[in-house]
C-alpha cells in the first residue's frame, strides 16, 4: 500500500521520480531543484539525478514558479500523490499533493490537489486548494471555474457568482467571452440545485445585459434545466442583440420544435431567412425540419435554394432527388440522384433510389442497372429483391421468382420481405390467388406478422373476400391500434364495397389524425364523403389528395365526383390527364369507361 511507504525508500523513490518527471501525466518544475550544496565525496551520483530532474523540469513554462528547494519530503509527497491518483486512492492523493502544494506555493500542485479533491468529492478541500491556485494565478480562468463550481457544490452560489464575475473580465476580447460564457453554462448545467444555477446565471447576464453571448448562455442553461420558456426568451434577446448569428437562430428553432410548435416554428424560420437569405446552415435546418413534419413541398423548395448558392452541396442534391420522387417529379429526382451519385459514389442508397426513379418511369433495363452496380453491404439484399420485382416487370414472372429463392435472408425481417416481393409480382400480373397461397404460406413459417397480415388483406380485397380482408386488417390493427396504414385500408374497404360508412368515417378519420398529409388517406376521406354524399367535401380532400401525388386512382376518384356533379368538362380533363401518365390503369380505364364511354 502506498501509505506504507518509509523515508527509507525515498532513495528509490526520488529515483522513480526522475521518470515520472519526464515522462509521467504531469511535469512539476520547481525553480530551485538544481540548487543544492557542493556534493562531499560519494555523492556524486546524487548530484548528478538531482540535477538531471531540474534540468528536466525546465522544459516547461515556469514563469511563476516558486523558488523552493525539491526537497526529500516534498519530492515524496508528489510522488505518493500521483502514484495514489493513478491507483484511484484520492483521499492519499489529497493529502500528499495537498501538503506539496502548501509548501511549495506551486500553482500547479495547488491545481492537482485541487483536481484530486474534486474527484474524492472532498469539497472543503478542494475549495481551500483551488482558492491557493487563484491566489498564485489571479489571471487563471480555469482557477476561477474550479473555485466557482466548488463553491455551487457548497451550496454558496453567491459566492460563486464572484469567481464566473472574474472569468468574464479576465476575457480580452468578444471570442474570450463567449468562451467563458459557455464554460460557466456548462457548470452550471451539472448542478442538481437547477433554481440556483438558473439564478446565478441571470445574475451574470443582469451585469451583462448588452452581452449576446451571456444571453445565449442563460438561453442553453434553460434548456439543460427544462425551461423552455426562459430559454426562448433568452435566445430572442442574444439574437436581437446580434442578428446574424446562426447558431443562436438554430438553437431557438430547436427549442420552438421540442415544444411542438409547429406554426411557430415555421413563421420563425420563415423571418429569419426572409432577413438572411444566404445562411445555408439555417436554411438547411429548416429543409430537414419540413422533411420531418412531412411538408414535401416546402422541403424540397428550401432545399433547391440551397443548391441555387451550392450546386455541388452532396446532401441538398440528395435530398432534392428523394422529394422529387415524392412528389412524382420523376426526371427532376433522376438529375439530382445522379447529381449526387457522382459526388458521393460509396452511397449505395442513392443507386437504390435511382433504381426506383426508372421502375417509376418504366424504365426497366435502366432501374436493372442501378440495382446491379450496389455492391455487396447492408443495401445489397434490397437490390437483389428490386432486381427481382425489375425482372418480372420485363415480363420473366418465373425467372424473378427463382431469383427471389435464390436470395439468402438471413432475418425473419428479410424473409418476410422476399414474400411481400414474390406477392407484389404475382399481384402485378393480376394472378392474385397465387399470391394469396405465397401470403398463406408465409403466415404458417412467421405466424401473425403485420406486414403479412396487411398484404393479404389487400389481395384478399382484390378476390372479393371482404370478411377475411377485415379479420386481417383487425389482426394488424390489434397488434398495433395506431397503424395508419391499416386504418385507412379498412376504413377505404369499408366505404368502397360496404355500407358501412360511418364505421369507415371513424376509421379514416383517425388515420389521418395520425399521417394528416398523407395522398392515399386524403382520397379515402373524399371516397367516403363522396359515399356519404357531401360531395364538396369529397371534391376538397381529393383535390388536396392529387395535388400532393399525381396518383391514377385519385384521379379516377376525383373525376368520378367531378362527373357526378355536372363538372363533365374538368372530370375529362383530370382522366385524360391521368390516362397519359399511367395508360394501364385498370381502375381508371375502369371508371371512364362507366361514365364516359
Amino acid at each position: 500500500m502506498i501509505n506504507a511507504v518509509g523515508k527509507a525508500d525515498v532513495g528509490k523513490l526520488m529515483k522513480r521520480a526522475f521518470t515520472l518527471l519526464m515522462v509521467g501525466p504531469m511535469v512539476i518544475m520547481l525553480g530551485a531543484c538544481a540548487a543544492v550544496s557542493k556534493p562531499v565525496m560519494g555523492e556524486e551520483n546524487a548530484v548528478t539525478e538531482e540535477t538531471s530532474t531540474g534540468k528536466a523540469a525546465a522544459v516547461a513554462d515556469s514563469s511563476d514558479a516558486p523558488d523552493v528547494p525539491l526537497t526529500e519530503d516534498i519530492l515524496y509527497d508528489i510522488l505518493v500523490g500521483e502514484i495514489a491518483e493513478q491507483r484511484g486512492q484520492f483521499d492519499t492523493a489529497v493529502e500528499s499533493l495537498g501538503r506539496a502544494a502548501k509548501k511549495t506555493r506551486d500553482p500547479r500542485l495547488a491545481e492537482r490537489a485541487t483536481r484530486a479533491a474534486v474527484y474524492a468529492k472532498r469539497y472543503e478541500d478542494a475549495l481551500l486548494y483551488a482558492q491557493l491556485w487563484v491566489e498564485l494565478r489571479p489571471k487563471s480562468e480555469e482557477a476561477h471555474e474550479r473555485v466557482a463550481s466548488t463553491l455551487m457544490e457548497l451550496q454558496r452560489p453567491l459566492q460563486a457568482v464572484l469567481h464566473f464575475e472574474r472569468m468574464v473580465a479576465i476575457a480580452a476580447d468578444e471570442k474570450s467571452r463567449e468562451r467563458v460564457y459557455r464554460r460557466v453554462g456548462a457548470v452550471l448545467g451539472r448542478q442538481q440545485d437547477r433554481v440556483a444555477a438558473i439564478e446565478v446565471m441571470r445574475t451574470l447576464v443582469d451585469k451583462n445585459k448588452e452581452n449576446a453571448h451571456a444571453h445565449f448562455a442563460l438561453a442553453y442553461l434553460a434548456v439543460r434545466t427544462d425551461d423552455l420558456d426562459v430559454a426562448v426568451e433568452s435566445a430572442t434577446e442574444a439574437l436581437r442583440l446580434k442578428p446574424d448569428w446562426d447558431e443562436a437562430a438554430l438553437f431557438k428553432a430547436g427549442i420552438l420544435v421540442s415544444q411542438k410548435d409547429d406554426v411557430e416554428a415555421q413563421a420563425f424560420y420563415e423571418k429569419y431567412l426572409v432577413g438572411h437569405p444566404d445562411s445555408v446552415k439555417v436554411r438547411l435546418n429548416y429543409a430537414r425540419y419540413l422533411v420531418d413534419i412531412k411538408q414535401w413541398e416546402k422541403a424540397r423548395s428550401q432545399f433547391l435554394q440551397v443548391l441555387k448558392d451550392s450546386p455541388e452541396d452532396a446532401d441538398a442534391l440528395y435530398a432534392s432527388g428523394l422529394l422529387s420522387l415524392q412528389t412524382h417529379r420523376l426526371d427532376d429526382a433522376a438529375k439530382y440522384l445522379e447529381a449526387a451519385v457522382k459526388l458521393r459514389p460509396e452511397n449505395q442508397q442513392t443507386r437504390i433510389y435511382l433504381g426506383q426513379v426508372a421502375e417509376e418511369k418504366k424504365d426497366y433495363a435502366e432501374a436493372a442497372r442501378w440495382y446491379n452496380e450496389v455492391i455487396l453491404g447492408e443495401h445489397y439484399f434490397e437490390a437483389q429483391t428490386r432486381l427481382a420485382v425489375v425482372i418480372a416487370r420485363q415480363g420473366d414472372l418465373e425467372g424473378a421468382r427463382r431469383r427471389l429463392h435464390e436470395i439468402d435472408a438471413r432475418s425473419d425481417e428479410q424473409r418476410v420481405h422476399l414474400y411481400l416481393a414474390e406477392e407484389q409480382v404475382l399481384r402485378e400480373a393480376k394472378k392474385h390467388k397465387e399470391a394469396l397461397t405465397v401470403l398463406d404460406g408465409a403466415l404458417d413459417v412467421i405466424p401473425a406478422d403485420k406486414d403479412l397480415l396487411y398484404a393479404r388483406a389487400l389481395i384478399e380485397e382484390k378476390l372479393g373476400l371482404i370478411e377475411l380482408t377485415e379479420r386481417d386488417l383487425r389482426l394488424v390493427l390489434q397488434q398495433e391500434p395506431e397503424n395508419a396504414q391499416a386504418l385507412n385500408a379498412l376504413g377505404y374497404t369499408l366505404a368502397d364495397r360496404t355500407e358501412r360508412y360511418d364505421e369507415a368515417l371513424e376509421l379514416i378519420q383517425r388515420a389521418l389524425t395520425l399521417k394528416p398529409e398523407d395522398p392515399f388517406i386524403l382520397d379515402s376521406m373524399g371516397w367516403v364523403q363522396y359515399r356519404l354524399g357531401n360531395n364538396e367535401e369529397a371534391i376538397k380532400y381529393l383535390r388536396q389528395a392529387l395535388s400532393i401525388r399525381n396518383d391514377a386512382e385519385i384521379s379516377a376518384h376525383l373525376g368520378e365526383v367531378l362527373w357526378v356533379t355536372g363538372d363533365r368538362k374538368q372530370a375529362r380533363t383530370i382522366w385524360n390527364e391521368a390516362i397519359g401518365n399511367t395508360p394501364d390503369s385498370d381502375i381508371l380505364r375502369g371508371v371512364i369507361r362507366k361514365f364516359d364511354p
